[in-house]
């Protein structure tokens, strides 16, 4: 595609996206709940195409590029958490999927192209993986695997160890949910309508061509024999640590637009003040404009560390080093900002914010707990940025740097 074409694309999806806003925020105390997206906004996910961002157009995907993807599922935020939520999973797995051997992406969208992947990328203790000449035997559980409910497959993600039983690399088996059970373990305090449960996996067999080690990408040799698909290209260690912050800034913009609605139309009182209408303290306009700024830098910051993943994934090479540790740093200052953002927004609304009745309560607990996703970690995206700028390389902890 062009860029007018790329451009008019993004423009269709985020009108799509608003137009479910309704029916999502209509669902999301259901969601809530019950601990998992109801039906009903699943298949609004799916006939309004927002599953189908990074799958690839052979199957009947839109490959609409990384920062389309953020505009897209940061607008799905809007109307619920967990929705955009799915979003992210749903789509990112669908750009794993996309690297795989041919096998793969036959075996989920050959014959069903609104077919959806989860991704769990780490077993709790006790998995097993029992590799011989065609495959491996797989047996384990992994937790907090987001949209299983709905799920056809499932991306199991597992250490590949040495004889000694150190890691050396990672990889991902494709799975069929037919093969595996859910255990209920869902009981959070925020995105709990998002269903991320337990999937259990017990000696099921996985032949090499579902299988992808994850050295393969990061060192840019894809399995897929597609190589003109430019989305699938896309630098691993950049796009993992910048790819699950849609839905926190979604969720920021959405915090400053009640918030402001509220100040706005139904005047509060400060408590314990002469205060009649808290929008006129200076205290409340700090922090709206304060809020306000940090959630304009965070959505400049997500656009920059896209539109950089775009760029890159068309010129058939890897960021240098250097470029995805500021990209990874983009991602943290995301997080951060938002994080922050929403907690003004909090202290200019009041304890009010947190009855059952006040959506922000929601808005609070959902951000706070999609922020502490392990690719959304801060502190860690410090130490990378940090050890790459000072060349302390032997102190990395990831290969994803």
């Amino acid at each position: 595609m062009d860029t007018v074409e790329i451009l008019d694309l993004r423009k269709e999806l985020v009108t799509r996206a608003q137009a479910l806003r309704p029916l999502l925020e209509k669902n999301a105390v259901v969601a809530e709940g019950e601990r998992a997206l109801p039906d009903e906004t699943f298949n609004a996910l799916i006939e309004a195409g927002m599953l189908k961002l990074c799958k690839p157009r052979r199957y009947g995907g839109l490959e609409a590029g990384h920062r389309t993807y953020l505009d897209v599922v940061a607008e799905l935020a809007k109307g619920c958490g967990a929705a955009s939520w799915y979003g992210f999973i749903l789509n990112m797995t669908d750009w794993i999927v996309g690297q795989m051997h041919q096998d793969a992406q036959d075996a989920v969208w050959g014959d069903s192209p609104n077919a959806v992947t989860c991704c769990p990328l780490n077993p709790i203790p006790g998995w097993e993986a029992r590799w011989g000449k065609d495959g491996v035997t797989l047996s384990g559980e992994w937790p907090y695997t987001s949209g299983c409910g709905h799920a056809d497959w499932v991306l199991a993600g597992f250490p590949v160890l040495d004889d000694a039983g150190n890691p050396v690399d990672s990889a991902v088996a494709l799975i069929s949910m037919k093969d595996t059970t859910i255990k209920d373990t869902w009981y959070v305090a925020g995105m709990q309508g998002t269903g991320s449960n337990t999937v259990v996996v017990k000696d099921v067999f996985v032949p090499n061509t579902m299988i992808m080690k994850m050295s393969g990408p990061l060192s840019n040799n894809h399995p897929t024999p597609h190589k003109s698909e430019h989305m699938f290209l896309s630098d691993p260690g950049a796009t993992f640590w910048t790819c699950v912050a849609p839905p926190v800034l979604g969720l920021a913009q959405l915090a400053l637009e009640l918030t402001v609605e509220r100040l706005t139309t139904k005047p509060k009182p400060i408590s314990y003040s002469f205060y009649t209408d808290s929008s006129k303290a200076p205290s409340t306009q700090f922090a709206v404009a304060q809020a306000a700024t940090m959630i304009d830098a965070a959505t400049l910051q997500a656009r920059a560390a896209c539109d950089e993943i775009d760029a890159q994934s068309r010129t058939g090479e890897l960021m240098a080093r250097l470029d995805r540790g500021r990209n990874i740093m983009r991602g943290a200052n995301v997080i951060r900002l938002c994080r922050e953002a929403t907690d003004l927004l909090i202290d200019a609304q009041g304890a009010g914010s947190f009855a059952q009745v006040n959506p922000l309560q929601r808005i609070w607990r959902d951000l706070n707990t999609a922020a502490r996703h392990g690719f959304n970690s801060v502190g860690m995206k410090h130490e990378m940025y940090g050890r790459i700028l000072l060349g302390a390389d032997e102190q990395q902890m990831t290969p994803f740097a």
